[in-house]
């Protein structure tokens, strides 16, 4: 079947001037050239170029209004002519050429068909046109009618188009009844004609003077002798001739059609309407998600009642939830909520995602607002439809000082849409009506403009929170169903209890990477097995490496490695990487780490203890004394003992020169700890951070850190609760911090960490001469008894002190004799002095159990 031809241009309409023009004018013969750039937008589209000196000769002006830059172009012996928008330019020093784009020069040449003369576009062309100013009324367009002849526009765009043209036409500001023009949308060239033109009751002017009100009205009654009509912002468009489908990339017509009369009409085939295009989600079942059993329950009783029980409201003047907004951190599961209840409602599903949104001036408002109209229709005899939107805030910013225009218009066409939902009333007249309701979700739900929120939009909103240990062990149980195990994936074995139990702030997603991590740790081993000690990967490997079809088999010390390597995704970017640092590892202070397990390690064991005591675990812990007295490693020891998510914040880093930034900073650390609760946060050196608001160590009161301490006071402990988060916080300079960050509630539980006695600096240099090759004279008790008042640090300097003074003595001594430990004494003093001692030992804070 032959497609719709392609209609002649009719430039009869642009014929003989006018009968309230002049009678007479200047007319020159120039020869035809291309123009130097071949790009078209609207202001070129109809524009021709004339040397200045031919310009000024034809009396053309774009600035008086008396005047216009239009002028009529004619080929020999023909009875037409093409009118066009004159523009002054320079013509390379030859003022007798016309520079003629495209779209005119089509024009041209079918006036040259029609007087059978044959017209050449080339650069050295000879041929000649006859041009002079065109003297004519010019009307005002009310609504222009497009009409898409190639059939190239699909139906869904339609409005897209309709923004997108007016813009256009705009700049095209001249047209006429039959000019075919090309545009550039989406990549495409499209081709489309002015089909006809509505002219507007506002006056309109000619040639001379400007005309009157009642020249104006005359002028009206003589449309027929109008042939230029001028598009302005109060001219609309209207279309003709849409077709389903996407835009097929067609050229501009340059065939050579015979002409045929514009009111003949055009032959036209009903396109062939194309199914509407359906995006779905990937089939979820709910039976696949483990742990938000809750939550889906909320959701299945509210979209019942908006969609199957919407009469029970009605008729007691209720309006159901029209929208649900789930929100939680990423990876908890939303968007498997959003496929589960897709796959499994048995309605009409609609997706707005990121392909709704286009480049150009109301294209994605356009595509939303025909979402909405879609799903209020009955489709398949289902009159039920569910609009999803993924991602939320990225659709719906917050509006205010930095949001751009098309964040405003989307922002508003949401609103204005579900606002329509719930207008639409029990028994609307439509048999074809369907009930609606939209189900968003996010994890920015502050980012999204707040008028969204507000009830009868989003009326319910749903927290999708970080798992706890029992859906942690739920997740891990759906993860391992089909994955063959050298393990007994039971509960009653305690593997996977135990490890939901030590996954602290993992979500779903977290899981799922570890279970993943394990299988290619799995596939790993096989591959070893198999090559035996040859390299693993030959050549190019993915050619030399045998496939094997057997099932992947993960052992327990694949999953206990592939969690260890993985980081919850909520502190992944604020989480170092400390080494593994053990209780056995830190010698003595057998008082500190046994309070240290009482506040840490109880509330996480036995919290129905103190559930049933009505006793709180204690929130903050300062650890102060000497330098180099093992703080840092005790709370290295804590971390990985304790096997929570560990933060380390070394003081200064929070601070920044910008005002507010550090305080920003200090809140996004501690939301990202309550996320990933339980966790600790660990200040090192927090004397930088908490300075005493009336010393003189703080410019009294003023400055950068004093934001940053309150900040860090209400996080601790102010209208926001701190969950379970422990601080543990390290200093040599308790004296210098603020009392209100020491008071009960906040750093309430104060250890002091002084220089080791005998036993322990016995207990420090046995760990060290662990890793040493010692000399049999070397005796552990006369070394530990000489340095009384040393700290840690200074045993383990004294230690590598005698390591280099035996290098120094033979680099092939094959051990450290006492010689060299005697040496490294003399050289290694302490930093530790009695009045500093004393002056630790006698500090005090009122209010707070010092230990």
């Amino acid at each position: 079947m032959s497609g719709p031809k392609t209609p002649s241009r009719n430039t009869a309409n642009l014929n003989s001037p006018s009968k309230g023009s002049s009678p007479t004018h200047i007319s020159q013969l120039l020869t035809i050239r291309p123009p130097i750039s071949q790009a078209v937008s609207g202001k070129t589209v109809r524009r021709v170029t004339l040397h200045p000196s031919i310009y000024n000769l034809l009396s053309l002006s774009v600035t008086s209004p008396q005047h216009n830059n239009l002028v009529e172009l004619k080929v020999d012996d023909s009875t037409s002519s093409v009118i066009a928008v004159a523009w002054s330019g320079s013509q390379g020093g030859d003022p007798k050429c016309i520079q003629i784009p495209t779209s005119v020069g089509d024009d041209l040449r079918d006036l040259a068909r029609e007087a059978q003369v044959n017209l050449d576009f080339s650069e050295k062309s000879k041929s000649k046109v006859e041009v002079k100013k065109y003297l004519g009324l010019i009307g005002n367009v009310a609504t222009v009618e497009i009409e898409d002849f190639l059939q190239q526009i699909p139906v869904g765009d339609s409005e897209g188009w309709k923004y997108y043209l007016e813009h256009y036409l705009i700049d095209v500001r001249y047209i006429s009844e039959g000019t075919i023009f090309s545009c550039d949308y989406k990549g495409t060239s499209v081709s489309l004609r002015v089909k006809s033109v509505s002219p507007s009751e506002r006056p309109f002017g000619g040639y001379g003077s400007p005309v009157n009100a009642l020249e104006g009205r005359l002028g009206g009654l003589s449309i027929k002798e109008t042939r230029v009509y001028e598009f302005d912002k109060l001219s609309t468009v209207a279309f003709k001739g849409l077709q389903d489908g996407p835009a097929p990339s067609t050229p501009r017509p340059k065939a050579v059609v015979p002409t045929t009369p514009r009111k003949s009409g055009i032959s036209k085939e009903k396109p062939q309407e194309v199914p509407r295009e359906v995006k779905s989600f990937p089939v979820t079942k709910s039976s696949s998600i483990g742990g938000l059993e809750r939550q889906l329950e909320i959701l299945r009783t509210h979209i019942a009642s908006s969609l199957l029980h919407f009469k029970r409201f009605t008729r007691s003047n209720l309006t159901p939830p029209l929208g649900i907004l789930l929100y939680g951190p990423p990876g908890t599961g939303k968007t498997m909520l959003l496929r589960s209840i897709a796959t499994e409602a048995g309605a009409n599903n609609f997706i707005i995602d990121s392909s709704l949104i286009g480049k150009f001036l109301g294209e994605s408002e356009a595509s939303i607002r025909k979402v909405f109209a879609e799903a209020k229709k009955s489709v398949d005899g289902k009159n039920r439809s569910i609009i999803f939107i993924d991602e939320i805030d990225a659709f719906a910013p917050k509006r205010g000082g930095t949001d751009t225009t098309s964040d405003s218009r989307l922002v508003t066409t949401l609103l204005t849409e579900m606002d329509a939902l719930a207008a639409v009333g029990e028994d609307d007249g439509k048999k074809d009506s369907s009930r609606v309701i939209v189900i968003a979700a996010t994890n920015r739900p502050n980012g999204i403009d707040p008028a969204l929120r507000r009830p009868g939009r989003f009326d319910l909103e749903i927290e999708i929170p970080i798992p706890d240990a029992k859906s942690r062990l739920e997740i891990l149980k759906l993860l391992l169903k089909d994955v063959e195990t050298e393990f007994d994936k039971s509960v009653d074995a305690g593997h996977i209890t135990s490890w939901a139990n030590r996954a602290h702030g993992f979500v779903g997603a977290d899981l799922e990477t570890v279970v993943k991590k394990a299988a290619t740790r799995s596939v790993h081993r096989s591959l070893k097995q198999k090559e035996q000690g040859t390299s693993l990967f030959p050549g190019f490997f993915l050619d030399d490496v045998e496939v094997s079809e057997s099932s992947l088999s993960i052992s327990a010390e694949d999953f206990e490695t592939a969690l260890k390597e993985t980081k919850p995704s909520a502190i992944k970017d604020i989480v170092l990487e400390l080494p593994e640092t053990k209780w056995t590892d830190i010698g003595g202070q057998k008082d500190v780490k046994q309070k240290l397990k009482e506040a840490v390690e109880w509330p996480l064991r036995h919290p129905e203890v103190f559930q049933r005591l009505g006793g709180q675990p204690r929130k903050g812990l300062l650890l102060y004394g000497p330098p180099g007295c093992s703080k840092t490693l005790t709370a290295k020891a804590l971390a990985t003992e304790a096997g929570l998510n560990f933060i380390a914040v070394k003081g200064p880093e929070l601070l920044n020169k910008y005002v507010g930034e550090s305080e920003r900073g200090v809140r996004e650390l501690f939301r990202k700890a309550r996320a990933a609760s339980p966790s600790i946060v660990f200040f090192d050196e927090v004397d930088a951070l908490g300075l005493n608001r009336e010393g003189e160590g703080n410019n009294g009161g003023g400055g950068n850190s004093t934001g940053v301490l309150t900040a860090l006071l209400n996080e601790m402990d102010g209208i926001e609760e701190l969950g379970n988060v422990m601080i543990l916080a390290a200093t040599n300079k308790p004296e210098v911090i603020d009392p209100a960050l020491l008071r009960p509630g906040r750093l309430d539980y104060i250890l002091y960490v002084g220089p080791p006695d005998l036993e322990s600096r016995t207990e420090i240099l046995s760990i060290k001469f662990r890793k040493m090759k010692l000399g049999e004279d070397v005796d552990i008790q006369v070394l530990a008894g000489k340095t009384d008042g040393y700290s840690g640090a200074d045993l383990v300097k004294i230690c590598d002190e005698a390591v280099l003074a035996a290098m120094r003595e033979d680099l092939g001594i094959d051990s450290v004799k006492w010689r060299h430990f005697e040496e490294a004494l003399r050289g290694v003093k302490s930093v530790i002095t009695m009045e500093m001692i004393r002056r630790y030992e006698g500090w005090t804070v009122g209010g707070v159990k010092k230990f």
